[in-house]
């Protein structure tokens, strides 16, 4: 179950603007200085902390892209020893746009001749057109030389992401890994003891430099689905993090299709963070107007970004979460936003409490989670492999008997405390061949005559071709002649 109170901080775009750099000795600074100011205010100290994509500026060599992401290990490591006394884990990271290498991505194009794009009539070919205006397409348009490009080295274009990928696992000490493969860019962090579970997506598949427009890989979304609803049945409570913005302007063309948030409210995950759009802002999401599931999109400005790169009237900015379960079925939310004064320089920000509207300096509202009231299945394995076989059942007869894996862990249980009873009870309708010869070794010992033909008339059982089963229904029906 989620714990009583958690705190978690959410940064975004750490890419160092060229012409205003910011060190890490002054950011790393800036930021625990902070820190102790909102702790005094009444804000607790983070437990977790988000940073939603753009760790690095990017840059034409493979060198830029090192030195930038050695400089962003470097301030990170640091605030994990600050923070959670060293521990990486708690520190979830998301690439952005300004991670993906253009080196690789115009390396892995070649440009379409003329021959291939003008027919006969002169018209475009409509064929390469449809083929451009597709969300999977390899064909991609570029306006600064008004010419048609096709990737015809997948490897190397997934390649795009290698030095991030490099960057992640050097960061969490080989402890995570994160892979160039589009369908398994995705990381789940679970935090048991806290009952929260956060997964970071890639919100850049096709991303590049002839296509800004983010977008998650639908096989991702797919991926973690599993995984989640088992989570979900655990109590925990789900997060999501990705980098691009889900709305835009008539003019914009790097934010993202939202039709993937569908998905996760239907996954249950409550709360999305992301960043790119170098400026806060919350969003409501609904799944549909009859039954009222929702989440919720907490964006958070840049921490890092120079004043070229900020939108008008906006500064350097971060959020604060805090948690607090209110009861059995409702979890209250407060947002801060943490924002550089205005007197304070760029390169010594001094941060201070930002606003949501013309007077409110903080945002709270209420999420449906349901406090779980049975316990952890891990526990009940835990208690399986230690041979304490009544505990185990306790905690395993509160879970669902429908799930395969309650019902493997139930049946050891009752095997071994040679419970025939709970076995004929608990299994009358066996789902395979184990339980099908457990039932029927319990109908043995148990010796009941009733149960027997009971046992015996169960469809699995009467018409099996198993030879296992064959021989134990033979034994057993000798028992009723």
């Amino acid at each position: 179950m989620i714990a009583d109170k958690l705190t978690i901080a959410h940064i975004s775009d750490l890419h160092r603007t060229p012409d205003s750099p910011i060190s890490n000795v002054v950011l790393l600074n800036s930021f625990i200085h902070d820190l102790d100011t909102y702790t005094v205010q009444g804000i607790s100290k983070p437990d977790f902390l988000i940073v939603s994509g753009d760790i690095i500026q990017g840059g034409p060599t493979a060198t830029d892209l090192v030195k930038q992401y050695d400089e962003a290990n470097s301030f990170l490591t640091d605030l994990a020893t600050q923070l959670f006394d060293g521990d990486k884990n708690r520190i979830i990271l998301t690439p952005g746009n300004h991670d993906i290498s253009w080196a690789e991505s115009k390396a892995s194009m070649e440009k379409i001749l003329e021959k291939e794009i003008i027919e006969k009539n002169g018209d475009i070919s409509s064929k390469i057109l449809k083929q451009a205006f597709k969300i999977n397409t390899n064909i991609k348009w570029s306006w600064n030389d008004r010419s048609f490009y096709r990737v015809n080295n997948k490897d190397t274009y997934n390649n795009r992401l290698s030095y991030f990928c490099q960057f992640y696992e050097k960061f969490y000490d080989g402890k995570r890994q994160y892979s160039v493969d589009p369908d398994k860019q995705f990381d789940i962090f679970d935090f048991e003891k806290e009952g929260i579970t956060i997964i970071g997506y890639n919100s850049c598949f096709h991303n590049d430099h002839l296509n800004r427009a983010g977008m998650i890989n639908p096989e991702c979304i797919a991926n973690t689905g599993t995984k989640l609803r088992e989570l979900r049945k655990q109590g925990r409570l789900l997060l999501a993090s990705w980098h691009h913005n889900t709305k835009g302007g008539p003019y914009d063309q790097d934010y993202m299709d939202g039709s993937f948030i569908k998905n996760l409210i239907s996954y249950n995950v409550k709360i999305g963070f992301h960043g790119h759009q170098h400026r806060q802002e919350i969003l409501r999401e609904e799944n549909n107007i009859i039954d009222g599931e929702m989440m919720l999109i907490l964006i958070a400005g840049s921490i890092c970004a120079g004043p070229s790169e900020l939108p008008p009237g906006y500064n350097q900015q971060y959020n604060i979460l805090e948690l607090n379960r209110i009861n059995n079925s409702e979890i209250k939310l407060t947002l801060y936003s943490r924002v550089k004064t205005p007197e304070s320089s760029f390169d010594n920000p001094i941060w201070d409490k930002g606003t949501f509207n013309a007077t409110a300096t903080k945002f709270s509202t209420t999420l449906s989670h349901e406090k779980p009231t049975i316990p952890n299945l891990a526990k009940a394995e835990i208690l399986l492999g230690n041979r304490k076989y009544e505990d185990a059942v306790d905690i395993l007869e509160l879970h669902d008997l429908n799930d395969p894996i309650v019902r493997r862990f139930l049946l050891e249980c009752y095997e071994k405390l040679e419970n025939y009873s709970k076995i004929f009870n608990k299994f009358s309708d066996p789902q395979n061949i184990t339980e099908c010869i457990s039932l029927i070794n319990a109908g043995i010992e148990i010796r009941d005559k009733t149960k027997t033909k009971q046992i015996l008339n169960v469809e699995k059982i009467k018409h099996a071709t198993d030879t296992s089963i064959i021989h134990l229904r033979e034994q057993l029906k000798a028992k009723i002649k």
